[in-house]
């Protein structure tokens, strides 16, 4: 019996080990914020929607990544501007960038009117 809780505690361990830091780690309220907002835009964000992505910019506690985001979606009119989107680009390519920003960044980089749905499908796990 001991033998065998050994053996399902050091299998826990390792799978712990191998998986993937942000399979670990739930994503943060700004995170989650963005997604949720990026998931229902259509064509732009709304007044309230841009009043919570304005909240975001002005915290210091946000990541600079994440205040590039925030006002690059304030900004969206029906697809991203030429000058978010080159920000947003340098993100995506950024190794320091943590996956759920790419993942933001990168659905925000393709809105035409709105995510695409394979966009939609990757922020739904950001919710």
């Amino acid at each position: 019996m001991r033998k065998s809780f050994t053996i399902v505690c050091a299998a826990v361990f390792a799978a712990l080990l191998l998986a993937p830091v942000e399979a670990r780690q739930a994503p943060n309220k700004h995170v989650s914020t963005m997604a949720g907002i990026l998931l229902k835009l259509n064509h732009f964000a709304s007044d309230a929607e841009k009043a919570t992505l304005k909240q975001i910019v002005d915290d210091k506690t946000a990541s600079d990544q994440e205040k590039t985001v925030a006002q690059a979606l304030i900004n969206v009119q029906h697809t991203a501007t030429a000058a978010d989107k080159t920000k947003l680009e340098a993100l995506v390519k950024d190794p320091k960038a943590s996956e759920a920003m790419k993942t933001i960044a990168t659905a925000i980089l393709g809105v035409n009117h709105m995510p695409t749905d394979a966009d939609k499908e990757k922020l739904k796990k950001l919710v």
